[in-house]
């Protein structure tokens, strides 16, 4: 599923425009990644978190960097629906 086709059936199911649920759809995504951008954790309960962490990576024997790295963890309710084992 890409974001047309969810578009299209957040449209058929809740009977607003297309441009309209764009438009939330998008701002969404957009406030998603600026809150975990900076720092935060975007809890939607039932659904998931995302998240970053820093990890360090070894550049050779004296250097190390660290990176942020973005990770999402799937809530109850999203896990009961693919039966994802803990």
């Amino acid at each position: 599923m890409n974001k047309k086709d969810l578009i299209d059936d957040v449209c058929f199911k809740t009977k607003l425009t297309k441009k309209e649920i764009d438009m939330v759809l998008t701002s969404i995504l957009e406030i998603i990644v600026t809150k975990v951008s900076q720092g935060d954790r975007v809890r939607l309960v039932g659904f998931g978190s995302f998240y970053t962490y820093k990890k360090r990576f070894a550049i050779d024997s004296k250097y190390v960097t660290k990176r942020s790295i973005v990770k999402f963890s799937p809530g109850k309710f999203f896990k009961q629906k693919i039966n994802v084992q803990n």
